[in-house]
């Protein structure tokens, strides 16, 4: 077991926690000093540096050390007691010297320096509150995407995850009131238009268990392709539908190349939710399109770049493997190939009328212009 504090292989019980034994002493002189009113550094320390101090106590009180079990702190030449002189009264050999004893039958308690309730690592405030908010609209999207393909078409579906990003933007609003208050109108929805894509297929990732369980209805192989015939079928006017076997050999080649190129090999990664949440506002601040202005290009570099050091920070504060960070960006280049595949899928449904929404349509018209 690694120590709880920093991950340290070498551990064992200290005030009522596990930590490694740097930790528990670190833990110990916090409380035997005069200094316990501390504040957070992190944000002015060096990238690859430890936490800070408030944020290392923070960690060994989460820990499960308790302030209570630290000894009082003891005298290296404790002070000789004062005799009280009375050499003017005479004493009186009748009367016996009493010892008073102490009304204190324990050790006073050490002082406590306020501290939140909630530990945020550091340098990772946003993504990690990122994280949080989004586990809280997780009933509101497992509504949304209650159906299966058989039971919606494709119009439904590209309006139930403009719907979806919608509220990822939502999300980021109430995070940076500050950047997204005096974006453009055309900026936020040309930024929007741009994520779709790559939204749809990251969320593929992130949902993939859920839907391996929402789909569990369908057994065998043609339970599926009739699936994905009625989900083309119902998105063509009636006298433009495919055949079955037409639309099978249409886009079955498509949806299989996102599931072995690009879903699968994001969700093989394992990422957890703060992970996956970096990736969300690093796909949605993408600054190299040409269809937002200079000004909203320079906004979305700043953001990656804070995104960028925060998720660096939390997989070092994770203690995670230093090519954790390189294999969590190069999942960009991953969701670009699958953006670049949804494209090409959105052409072809236009080809054979396939009932697209309007951002599809003006998101290919930006492309082709």
């Amino acid at each position: 077991m690694s120590c709880h504090v920093c991950g340290s292989p070498d551990t064992e019980p200290h005030f009522g926690g596990i930590s490694c034994k740097a930790c528990a002493a670190f833990f110990r002189r916090y409380f035997h000093s005069k200094k316990l009113d501390a504040s957070c550094t992190c944000q002015i320390r060096f990238r690859n540096s430890h936490p800070c101090r408030e944020c290392r106590i923070l960690k060994c009180l989460e820990a499960g050390m308790d302030p209570e079990k630290v000894q009082v702190k003891r005298e290296k030449h404790p002070p000789r007691k004062k005799v009280s002189q009375q050499s003017d009264l005479p004493l009186d050999p009748g009367k016996s010297t009493q010892l008073v004893p102490s009304t204190s039958s324990s050790p006073p308690s050490l002082p406590i320096s306020p501290l939140p309730l909630q530990i945020i690592s550091r340098n990772c405030s946003t993504i990690s509150q990122t994280a949080f908010n989004w586990e809280s609209i997780q009933p509101k999207r497992f509504l949304l995407f209650d159906k299966t393909l058989d039971q919606t078409n494709y119009y439904e579906l590209s309006c139930l995850m403009r719907e979806d990003c919608r509220m990822i933007w939502k999300i980021v609003e109430g995070l940076l009131p500050s950047v997204t208050y005096n974006l453009r109108y055309l900026d936020k929805e040309a930024m929007l238009r741009n994520f779709l894509p790559k939204w749809s297929v990251l969320t593929a990732a992130i949902d993939m268990e859920l839907n391996i369980r929402r789909y569990s209805k369908f057994e065998g192989l043609e339970d599926i392709q009739r699936m994905l015939v009625e989900f083309y079928q119902y998105s063509m006017p009636y006298e433009y539908r495919m055949t079955p076997e037409a639309i099978l050999k249409t886009f079955g080649p498509l949806l299989a190349y996102y599931g072995e190129h690009v879903i699968l090999p994001i969700h093989a990664k394992n990422f957890d939710k703060a992970e996956y949440m970096a990736l969300t506002l690093l796909i949605l601040f993408d600054g190299a399109y040409t269809n937002i202005s200079v000004e909203c290009s320079e906004m979305c570099r700043n953001i990656r770049n804070l995104v960028f050091r925060e998720l660096k920070g939390y997989q070092i504060d994770k203690n995670y493997e230093e090519t954790q960070f390189i294999d969590t960006v190069d999942t960009l280049s991953i969701v670009e190939k699958g953006e670049r595949k949804f494209h090409e899928e959105l052409l072809v449904c236009e080809m054979h009328h396939v009932h697209l929404h309007d951002d599809y349509r003006m998101l290919m018209n930006e492309l082709n212009g």
